[in-house]
């Protein structure tokens, strides 16, 4: 090798240092920039040359300028965020669920629902004040507006859930067109040789968004031979190569209440997902948030029921002149059972009480309510039949399938009892409470119009308590048809379940969280920005960049001694 070689490879050396140097400086100006990857050079020795038997080596020359980066944690990390982000939404819900709520306030259901029993046992204990049957009756409205706030107020929580699927996925279509650009990018600048030399400033954009992907869906991320990824979301692709797959929002209604979900473009598939922001949302919304809205009517209409079924065998100060049913058959001729009433009678019967203000004297009828499914079962019809064959007594079946008794004398009243067909409670007459959901709970407006209504007895009209007693006791009391839990106990179960759930959230949330931090740390260990290594990094540069630099002088001053011979 001439002298004028041994220059050239010394130069050679200058430029990779040179080019080391710009490397270590570009991480040290990006070493508080977020989602930045450390890149290196990666040096290579220069190809030998051939003098005589021996082989000389030319130098070193730079392979390429790649990432620091490690795959595998990139995706493990990528994954995890996916876990964190749905369960920080979860638990989220689960804390504004409970805040909504507003358990061991004044104004919560639980207290309410102690307030309306204990306010029948004035009842109970002062039967004569008419005062205290009122206050009786507006403990109940107070209870059923309470049931009617909360659910209008997880209601809305519920709607909001709409806007949330919405705004993912515009950030969704944002963000795989910035991934589709990037790989357009990527593939140009690297030529299709990602293993020489890497885009890493694009690569790192890239990054970026894939990172924040993976917290909206658990995507999958694959990279090509040429540099480009694929992302895909339950085995559909999302990103492929420079072409990204559009998704939109698709609003639809599920047992009556509106739901929004992301589907993709072309061919309305579902983006199916397990992780992530938008998995946190589905699950909020369908399980915690529309599952305590469900279980919330199933209090609603258990209160309702329950409690009806005991009180519309009771009887009040005053009877009935005429009474209307509250709930509306499909059809007169249908048999009870099968007639669209929002709770359904059994075989049995009711009695009806005509009594004489007169004479103080009660006639006590028993109404069959054939539900057997043998034959001629109870219809509307035939149960305005069977109410006319008593005497003092007119029914009929009203223009909106009502049922209608009046009593036939102004001297008439009319009560009823000792109903084991639950018809009464049903179809809404002697009821206190009316509707049959959380949405539309209320007191009936029949007793809300006139206290001395409020059915405390259970031996005719203002004889007794004892129905008040009876109706005390449902408040602990476990009831076959609730599988042994009490109207209360109903309530509390769906507290302590929502309590639970937002402990249980919040532990998942934390365990991913640290998960995710040990992660991080172990990613920026490999693809972080050290200073104090790239200080390291820039000392040998500069070192291997003097000496080169005196080895040049040294090849000069040989030549100055040739050119002086």
């Amino acid at each position: 090798m001439s002298i004028f070689g041994s220059i050239q490879m010394a130069g050679n050396t200058l430029q990779a240092m040179e080019i080391g140097l710009h490397v270590v400086g570009n991480n040290i100006a990006n070493a508080n920039t977020p989602g930045y990857i450390r890149e290196r050079v990666l040096y290579a020795p220069a190809p030998v040359q051939k003098l005589g038997n021996l082989t000389l080596g030319l130098g070193v020359e730079i392979a390429g300028i790649v990432q620091n980066i490690d795959t595998f944690i990139e995706d493990r990390l990528r994954g995890v965020a996916g876990d964190r982000a749905s369960s920080e939404i979860q638990e989220k819900v689960y804390r504004d669920l409970e805040s909504i709520i507003g358990e061991l306030s004044d104004t919560d259901v639980s207290t309410q629902l102690t307030n309306f029993f204990n306010s029948i046992e004035e009842v109970v204990d002062q039967p004569e004040e008419m005062s205290v049957r009122n206050l009786a009756v507006q403990a109940g409205k107070s209870l059923a507006t309470t049931i009617n706030t909360l659910n209008r107020r997880v209601t809305t929580a519920y709607e909001e859930f709409g806007l949330e699927v919405n705004n993912l996925t515009t950030e969704i279509n944002t963000l795989t067109e910035q991934v589709r650009k990037l790989n357009v990018q990527i593939v140009s600048l690297e030529g299709g040789n990602p293993t020489a030399s890497q885009a890493g400033a694009l690569r790192s954009q890239r990054g970026v968004a894939l990172k924040r992907l993976a917290e909206i869906a658990d995507v999958s991320v694959t990279e090509n031979p040429v540099g480009a990824v694929n992302v895909t979301v339950g085995g559909e692709l999302l990103v492929f190569e420079g072409t990204a797959r559009p998704v939109k929002t698709d609003y639809a209604t599920t047992n009556g209440r509106p739901t929004a979900s992301i589907q993709f473009v072309e061919n309305n598939s579902p983006l199916q997902v397990s992780g992530g922001e938008l998995h946190g949302i589905y699950e909020s919304r369908d399980r915690i948030v529309g599952g305590f809205l469900d279980r919330l009517d199933n209090f609603a209409s258990a209160l309702a029921f329950e409690f009806n079924k005991v009180y519309s065998q009771g009887q009040g100060a005053t009877g009935f002149q005429s009474v209307t049913s509250q709930e509306s058959v499909s059809d007169p001729a249908l048999t009870l059972d099968a007639a669209g009433l929002p709770f359904t009678p059994v075989n049995g019967q009711f009695k009806l009480l005509v009594y004489n203000t007169a004479t103080k004297l009660t006639e006590t009828h028993t109404i069959n309510v054939d539900l057997d499914g043998l034959q001629d079962d109870t219809t509307l019809a035939s149960l305005v039949s069977q109410l006319n064959s008593v005497g003092g007594v007119n029914a009929q079946v009203t223009s909106d399938n009502k049922l209608k008794i009046t009593a036939a004398s102004a001297e008439t009243r009319l009560a009823f009892a000792d109903d084991s067909s639950g018809l009464l409670a049903a179809i809404g007459v002697n009821t206190f409470f009316t509707g049959s959901s959380a949405a539309t709970l209320a007191v009936n407006d029949v007793v809300a119009a006139d206290g001395s209504k409020f059915a405390a007895s259970s031996a005719g009209v203002g004889v007794n308590v004892e129905n008040g007693l009876r109706l005390i006791a449902l408040h602990d009391e476990g009831l076959a048809s609730l599988s042994g839990n009490s109207i209360t106990g109903l309530y509390d179960q769906l507290i302590n379940e929502t309590a639970q759930g937002a402990t249980v959230a919040g532990s998942l949330t934390d365990g991913f969280k640290v998960f995710e931090q040990t992660l991080e740390a172990n990613a920026q260990a490999v693809s972080g920005v050290n200073l104090d290594e790239e200080a390291i990094d820039m000392i040998m540069l500069q070192r291997t960049y003097q000496a080169s630099a005196r080895y040049i002088s040294t090849l000069s001053e040989l030549m100055d001694i040739l050119v002086s011979l």
